[in-house]
């Protein structure tokens, strides 16, 4: 003999129970996805941010069209400009926007625009400090860029502020206006706890006819290796266009160079250059 099942239905107070519990793992799972899609907008605008900040320093230690670049922060815009102060309406501003849940502020909370602009000469920067993006509707959630005396940029906790020294990998051009044809010694002096002395006999480096001049070495200063290269871009009988390469990543030491005994150069030990009685005309490359 067949039972006969009781087909009870759901009742209404089931249905709504039901109905309201996925209403609510609905729109949590809505505001949860929307905050994931704030912090991805954040982060994304402090990388773009960042770049922004070495490209303009990269196009002013390579002198690009003779200028020094800046990066000019707004609430809701930043752009790279040339020169050193901001021209709102010059049409070659780089300009890049922020979302709309995204905004610029100083570490004191303000919103007013700031300049950050590269030196050509050391790379180094006025503006030290903090860069702080955040969510328009929730303060809390930032991100901090430092940004050091040295012109180093990087988030919080990556760099160093008080590192001031130039890190660059430029070389520096010196017009001589006189020829090093005959020339025989270059002389490096370092200047330490314990100074260093290293002399070069520039014989072994000119090519025959004495119109290239080409020294690459390393030279240990109290256990501390500095790596040069001294070459010349052009030579001739009455002019000498001659070049330095002091990698500041690789030299840490102060030096000045010398040509039997002439003052061709000098080097902080943060790497900043100034030219000597004989360097001529100094320019950064």
């Amino acid at each position: 003999m067949l039972k006969c099942l009781n087909k009870r239905g759901f009742s209404l107070v089931e249905i709504l129970l039901v109905v309201s519990t996925a209403s609510i793992l609905v729109v949590g799972g809505f505001v949860s996805y929307r905050s994931f899609v704030k912090r991805l907008e954040l982060n994304t605008s402090v990388n773009d941010v960042i770049s922004a900040l070495h490209l303009a320093s990269e196009r002013t230690l390579s002198s690009k069209e003779n200028d020094q670049y800046g990066v000019r922060f707004e609430p809701t815009y930043y752009a790279i400009y040339k020169g050193f102060d901001w021209d709102v309406n010059d049409p070659n501003n780089e300009v890049f926007y922020f979302s709309d849940n995204v905004e610029y502020t100083d570490i004191w909370g303000n919103t007013f625009g700031v300049s950050v602009v590269f030196d050509r000469i050391t790379g180094k920067t006025d503006h030290v400090g903090d860069i702080i993006l955040r969510l328009v509707d929730d303060n809390d959630e930032n991100r901090v860029i430092k940004i050091s005396p040295s012109g180093r940029v990087g988030l919080a906790g990556t760099i160093n502020l008080t590192d001031t020294r130039v890190i660059d990998s430029r070389h520096i051009h010196f017009a001589l206006g006189w020829s090093l044809q005959g020339a025989s010694d270059l002389e490096l002096h370092f200047d330490d706890t314990v100074d260093v002395d290293e002399t070069v006999v520039m014989a072994d480096y000119f090519n025959p006819d004495e119109t290239e001049f080409d020294w690459t070495g390393t030279i240990d200063v109290n256990g501390e290796p500095q790596t040069l290269r001294v070459h010349t871009h052009s030579l001739d009988e009455f002019d000498t266009v001659l070049c330095i390469h002091r990698d500041g990543r690789y030299n840490t030491k102060m030096l000045d160079v010398s040509v039997d005994g002439n003052a061709i150069a000098s080097f902080t030990a943060d790497g900043v250059p100034s030219v000597g009685v004989f360097g001529g005309t100094m320019s950064i490359q």
